[in-house]
C-alpha cells in the first residue's frame, strides 16, 4: 500500500496501491491501460460519496490542469480535466471568457464537477454539464474517445454526468461567454414569504437562492444580478485560511456538540446576525459588484458532509418545508442551514435535472458529527417528492431505485458494459450503483 487519500471532509479514506499522477493525455493512456483496478480518479476530493475510493489505483488529474485554447468567436474554451474551478475563472478571464455559471464552492476539479453534475443557481440554467460541448474520454484499454453531439454521441450523452464509471476525461470544451459583472444583494427575509415568492423572485434575479436555519423564521436569501461596469478583482484568501466567520461559525458547531439543547438558540442567533455582507442591508439593494468568477464563489472552511436531492421545481416549498420539520423535531444535533437553489432541465441521461427544472435542497452535517442518521430521515423525504440524489453527496441509492427515477438509466447502464466490460472502473460503491446483485 503508498500513501493514504482522503477527502475534503475527512470521512472517505483509501489506500490505493498507486496514486499515479499523469501530465499528459499520452501519460494518462498509458496508466489507465495498465493500471491495477478498481481505477478511480481523483480531482479535488470535494465529493462526499465513496466514488474515488479504491484499494487498486487513484489517479490524481492536479497535473492536468490549464486551458490548452478557446474559440473567440464560438465563445468556447478546451480545458484540461484537473483544472480547479478557482483556477479556471482567471484563466478564461484573460481570454474574455467567461463560464456561464457556477456554484458557491470553486475547489472541484473541472471534470468531477461535471462528472456529478455540480451546479450553480438560476432560472433556465443549467448545471456546469449542460455547458459541455465536447470531451476526450480514455476508456479501459487506454483509447482515447472524442466525443460530441456529433460524435460519439452516444458516449456524449452519457458521459456528461458518468461519475468517472465508463473512463478518465483529459479534457473538456466548454461553452463560455463574454465576462460579465454581477451585483449581490440579499438579506433575512421570513421563510414564510421567501417560500410564499420564489417562483416570482427565481423569475425577477439571474441568480437566487436561501439559507435557512430550521429553528430560524427568517431565512438568509442571496442574489446576483448582471450589472454594467468594470468592477475590482477581488482579493481571495489562500484556500484553507479561515476567516472570523470560518473561525465563529466553528465555535458554534462544537459549542453544539457538547450542549445540543442549545442549537435552536444558536441558529437564531447565526440568523439575526447574518446580511452584513450586504453592503445596501436590503434586499432590492446594489451589493458588491465583482466579475463573476469573483462572484459566485464562497470560500467555505468549516468541514462538513452532505446530501443533497433535485426535486421538481413545483415541489420545492412543499419539501424544504417537511425537510424543515424533521430537523427540528428529529432530536439529532445539526447547526448547518439548508440550502435551496434553480437548476433548469438538460438532457445528459444520469443528470439530476434531465428533462426536468429543478430545485436543489441541500442538508449538512459537521465534519465531526455522524450524519446516517439525520441523512436517513431526509432521503425518505426526498424519494417521496420524487428526487434524485446529486452523485457527489451523500445517499444510500442502488440500481433498482435509480432505474426507477432515471428514464435513461438502463441505457447508460449497458453502454456502460459496453464501454468498459471488465468493470475496471466500478469501486464497491460504483458497483452497487449500476450493477444487479
Amino acid at each position: 500500500m503508498t500513501t493514504a487519500w482522503s477527502n475534503w471532509s475527512g470521512w472517505v479514506k483509501a489506500w490505493p496501491q498507486a496514486l499515479p499522477t499523469p501530465a499528459s493525455e499520452d501519460e494518462l493512456s498509458k496508466t489507465v491501460a495498465s493500471a491495477a483496478a478498481p481505477i478511480r480518479v481523483a480531482g479535488r476530493g470535494h465529493s462526499f460519496t465513496p466514488i474515488v475510493a479504491s484499494q487498486g489505483t487513484i489517479i490524481s488529474l492536479q497535473k492536468l490542469s490549464g486551458v490548452l485554447d478557446h474559440d473567440p468567436e464560438a465563445l468556447t474554451a478546451r480545458i484540461k480535466a484537473g483544472t480547479s474551478i478557482r483556477d479556471l475563472g482567471p484563466e478564461l478571464f484573460e481570454r474574455g471568457l467567461a463560464l456561464l455559471n457556477q456554484g458557491d464552492i470553486d475547489r472541484q476539479a473541472i471534470a468531477g464537477a461535471v462528472g456529478t453534475g455540480t451546479h450553480g443557481t438560476g432560472a433556465g440554467i443549467g448545471s456546469l454539464s449542460s455547458a459541455v460541448k465536447g470531451f476526450r474520454l480514455v476508456t479501459a484499454s487506454g483509447e482515447v474517445l472524442t466525443c460530441s453531439a456529433t460524435e460519439n454521441s452516444d458516449v456524449f450523452d452519457a458521459g456528461r454526468v458518468s461519475i468517472g464509471s465508463l473512463g478518465v476525461m483529459s479534457e473538456i470544451t466548454m461553452q463560455c461567454r463574454a465576462p460579465y459583472a454581477l451585483a449581490e444583494s440579499g438579506g433575512r427575509m421570513p421563510i414564510e414569504d421567501a417560500l410564499a415568492q420564489v417562483t416570482s423572485l427565481r423569475d425577477k434575479h439571474r441568480h437566487f437562492e436561501f439559507f435557512w436555519f430550521p429553528f430560524a423564521r427568517e431565512a438568509i436569501v442571496k442574489f446576483l444580478d448582471e450589472v454594467p461596469g468594470t468592477p475590482k478583482p477581488r482579493r481571495r484568501r489562500p484556500d484553507g485560511e479561515d476567516s472570523r466567520d470560518d473561525k465563529l461559525f466553528r465555535t458554534l458547531c462544537n459549542v453544539a456538540i457538547v450542549a445540543p439543547f442549545l442549537r435552536g438558540p444558536l441558529q437564531r442567533f447565526i440568523t439575526s446576525n447574518s446580511g452584513s455582507r450586504y453592503s445596501s442591508g436590503s434586499l432590492t439593494g446594489g451589493g458588491h459588484m465583482r466579475w463573476s468568477h469573483d462572484a459566485f464563489p464562497s470560500d467555505r472552511n468549516v468541514r462538513f458532509n452532505e446530501m443533497e436531492y433535485a426535486v421538481p421545481a413545483e415541489r420545492g416549498p412543499d419539501c424544504v418545508r417537511d425537510v424543515g420539520a424533521y430537523i427540528r423535531s428529529c432530536g439529532i444535533n445539526n447547526m448547518f442551514p439548508i440550502e435551496y437553489r434553480y437548476v433548469a432541465a438538460d438532457d445528459a441521461w444520469l443528470s439530476p435535472f434531465y428533462q426536468r427544472d429543478s430545485v436543489t435542497i441541500s442538508v449538512h452535517q459537521y465534519h465531526r458529527q455522524p450524519y446516517d442518521t439525520l441523512f436517513a430521515g431526509i432521503e425518505a423525504i426526498f424519494r417521496r417528492y420524487d428526487g434524485r440524489p446529486h452523485w457527489g453527496k451523500l445517499h444510500t441509492l442502488t440500481y433498482d431505485d435509480l432505474a426507477a427515477v432515471y428514464p435513461r438509466f438502463e441505457d447508460f447502464v449497458a453502454l456502460r458494459q459496453r464501454l468498459d466490460p471488465e468493470g475496471k472502473f466500478l469501486n464497491p460503491h460504483l458497483r452497487a450503483l449500476f450493477t444487479k446483485d
